[in-house]
């Protein structure tokens, strides 16, 4: 696969290429508005990726970001149907993981497994799960409450951080992207027992 490649695009190629895929692919209530990611981008904290196998688009990725060389967090990806099932997935995190070597970690959040509305959606949870840890993300010691949903953080770190540092700068990224109230008001961590 050494002719895959991520290439950043703007937002403008986003409307026009990706977001029709971006609003097939998932779910209205995790989906942002087009207004939400052209204003984090014109910020500055939004970079776009288009997966490129062979001059073809094979997915997308979006990925948010405060601090130079601080931590990421992997907003969106999806690889479109006709490529699944093919290691395109776990071969642009690769990329991206080269790419971002020195930043802090790459940070995402997946639905709490076993809180699916039933048995499919939880094996879908659980098969997204085993995917990001195959690839070297981690299960962190806590969860989150977002916009009424439990996820489940992981973390792709390349130094060794308490998980309290880690959040606070997550948070941080929480607050540039959707705003200091909306943050306060929407996202909590849920201490594991």
């Amino acid at each position: 696969m050494e002719d895959m490649q991520l290439e950043d695009i703007t937002i403008e190629q986003f409307k026009e290429e990706i977001y029709p895929y971006y609003i097939e692919m998932f779910p209205e209530e995790e989906r942002k508005s087009i207004r939400e990611i052209k204003r984090a981008y014109k910020k500055g904290y939004v970079r776009i990726i288009k997966i490129v196998y062979q001059s073809q688009m094979v997915g997308f990725m979006t990925i948010n970001r405060v601090r130079e060389n601080g931590y990421i967090v992997l907003d969106y990806l999806a690889i479109l149907k006709q490529y699944r099932n093919q290691q395109f997935g776990t071969k642009a995190l690769k990329l991206l993981f080269k790419e971002e070597k020195e930043s802090k970690g790459i940070f995402i959040e997946i639905e709490k497994i076993g809180l699916g509305k039933n048995e499919k959606e939880n094996m879908e949870r659980q098969k997204r799960k085993n995917f990001y840890e195959n690839v070297g993300f981690r299960e962190l010691n806590f969860d989150l409450f977002l916009f009424d949903v439990i996820y489940t953080p992981l973390l792709f770190s390349n130094l060794q951080c308490e998980e309290k540092v880690v959040m606070d700068e997550i948070l941080d990224i929480y607050e540039a992207i959707m705003g200091k109230g909306n943050t306060k008001r929407n996202c909590k961590i849920i201490k594991k027992i």
